[in-house]
């Protein structure tokens, strides 16, 4: 919703386009940089709590929108926001590893993504019905800011990654599929004049 509607609201809001392009190209930067130091953080205070802090980041900064009207904030709202939504891109991996340790996660990785890309793209479209219906950006800001804070949520609910939740996952394998193979018992040495 941010990415795509900030630049209309800003617009709506007196910058010339241009000045309202610059808004996407600071919230590309200061993203790029969370996206690399989040899961530094996230190895040294736990994923979840980043992913945590990135969600209410971007939640809270897109109230900003509400009484936003200058360039200069605007801009304050992308470098802000850009860190939240940069950062929580990155956890996912952070946190599969935590919790499975050195399982396989590239299913799960894959699931995850498709899961948040269904929900960008269902949001998309609530987000065209509800400007539809009400024609209010304000509304869709307060869509985002909810869809974020309810992540928020979601994610105080995960178990503790404190430990790795399935810890021995490799004994349901087959022998051969294990990355260690099963110890082969070494034949009894004699002692003694044998």
């Amino acid at each position: 919703i941010v990415l795509i509607f900030v630049v209309p609201l800003a617009v709506q809001e007196g910058l010339g386009l241009a000045q309202a392009g610059i808004i996407l190209t600071i919230l590309s930067l200061f993203s790029l940089v969370s996206r690399f130091s989040s899961p530094i953080l996230a190895e040294t205070y736990g994923p979840r709590l980043m992913m945590a802090a990135s969600l209410t980041i971007q939640g809270l900064t897109v109230l900003m929108l509400f009484v936003t009207h200058d360039a200069w904030l605007f801009y304050v709202f992308a470098a802000v926001f850009g860190i939240g939504f940069g950062g929580e891109w990155t956890g996912y991996l952070v946190i599969n590893r935590k919790y499975y340790g050195e399982g396989p996660t590239g299913t799960l990785y894959g699931l995850q993504m498709t899961g948040a890309l269904m929900g960008h793209a269902f949001t998309m479209l609530l987000s065209f019905l509800v400007l539809r219906a009400t024609g209010s950006l304000e509304m869709l800001f307060a869509l985002s800011a909810a869809c974020s804070l309810t992540g928020v949520a979601v994610i105080a609910t995960l178990d503790s990654t404190s430990q790795v939740l399935i810890p021995h996952w490799e004994d349901e394998l087959p022998p051969e599929a294990r990355s260690e193979p099963p110890a082969v018992p070494r034949p009894a040495v004699a002692a003694g004049d044998d």
